[in-house]
């Protein structure tokens, strides 16, 4: 005769007492091949399904953050940080190494480059718009633009959040996931807008910054789903797993041999106006004469007047008239100490700032540059499209 045991078997690890999911590694651990296969399949796997919600949520989030970056405004950008959908793509590929499938890593692959592009072409788009219709202050949202140790550390730790949380919790652990999308996916939108206005080196910067967050999010969630007793396994796994060490060496790599173009962007965006009033384009001043004072005349000599002496003088080369330009870019531009973009940089100029043309002009990378002189002396070289045409230099 048997007697009924105090202790139930739930029907999965989600619907264990508290007391006992704190001990969930050592269940895991000690569960068998079904039953870890079933928790895979029944209770993760659900929660990482991409449907029509998700892209329902990616499309009204997407427009959110295109609102924000024209408006500038910071609560439209935490409205498509709460709308976001929750980080599907990414707790895929992590699954989907310890599953394995490879049609589950093709498929949250997949996705994870349409989000991408999605919240990148919003930004691209919000650019597009008039300026009226902006805020019209260079690039926006410049935080989005940090990668010191604090956006490092938020990364890996909202990471191993989110992986622990969506194998211990019944529920998706949206609040985690909404951290991970903030440092991953909200860059790129800055990244399309900065694309559109003008500055391909912080778009790059950023692209290459989200690659980055990427890769290693990844393989914080791969070491954390290993930590409790979920390795990759089989080969599909262990290629994910290799892969995602790769990557995250890889883009951190790009990363550390571009981040000067974020720098160079926040530096650009936060260095105050030079004092003064920059002169209109296209309005001209009228001289001030100065009146000379009267020259007394001198009586003709009474003497014989001699043969003169003709001297030859020397001919006057005229010197060229030096013009004044204004810098017309909002998020400001690079002098250069070469023609090129690859030129070691001199100083940065904010939108309206003035100087002077030398009247030298040389092609390069397919860009136009102009010699310049700047208010302190300094030579450089500017690209021509982004100067206009102010008033001759004295």
């Amino acid at each position: 005769m048997n007697l009924p045991t105090s202790q139930t078997n739930p029907d999965g690890f989600n619907s264990l007492p508290p007391n006992q999911k704190r001990r969930m590694r050592l269940m895991i651990r000690s569960a068998s091949a079904a039953e870890i296969d079933s928790f895979l399949h029944d209770d993760l796997q659900p929660k990482t399904a991409l449907n029509p919600v998700y892209f329902v949520m990616l499309a009204l989030s997407a427009l959110l953050l295109g609102a924000a970056l024209a408006a500038n405004s910071p609560l439209l950008l935490l409205a498509a940080l709460l709308c976001a959908p929750f980080n599907s793509p990414l707790m895929g590929l992590t699954l989907s190494a310890v599953i394995p499938s490879w049609a589950l890593m093709l498929r949250s692959f997949s996705a994870l480059l349409l989000t991408a592009a999605a919240y990148f072409g919003a930004g691209w788009l919000a650019a597009l718009l008039p300026a009226r219709l902006t805020s019209g202050k260079g690039l926006p949202f410049l935080h989005l633009l940090q990668h010191g140790w604090l956006e490092w550390t938020a990364l890996v730790v909202g990471s191993a959040l989110l992986a622990a949380m969506l194998i211990r919790q019944r529920e998706t652990p949206r609040l985690a996931s909404a951290l991970v999308t903030a440092l991953v996916f909200m860059p790129l939108g800055l990244a399309g807008w900065a694309l559109q206005a003008g500055s391909p080196y912080a778009s790059f910067g950023l692209l290459q910054l989200c690659a980055a967050f990427t890769a290693a999010a990844l393989l914080v969630a791969l070491i954390t789903f290993w930590a409790v007793g979920l390795p990759p396994r089989k080969g599909a796994g262990w290629v994910l797993f290799v892969l995602a060490l790769g990557l995250t060496a890889l883009t951190l790599f790009g990363f550390l041999s571009s981040q000067h173009h974020l720098t160079q962007a926040i530096a650009l965006n936060t260095t105050p106006p030079p004092v003064g009033t920059a002169t209109q384009s296209g309005v001209s001043q009228p001289p001030t004469q100065t009146p000379l004072p009267p020259t007394p005349t001198r009586s003709a000599p009474t003497s014989a007047v001699q043969n003169p002496v003709i001297t030859a003088l020397p001919s006057i080369t005229p010197t060229p008239t030096l013009v004044s330009a204004l810098i017309r870019s909002d998020t400001g531009v690079i002098v250069r100490a070469e023609p090129g973009s690859a030129a070691s940089v001199v100083t940065y100029l904010n939108d309206l700032s003035e100087l002077v043309l030398l009247g030298e002009q040389a092609q390069k990378d397919g860009v136009l540059w102009e010699k310049v002189r700047l208010p302190d002396g300094k030579i450089g070289w500017v690209s021509a499209r982004f100067l206009i045409t102010a008033t001759p230099a004295k």
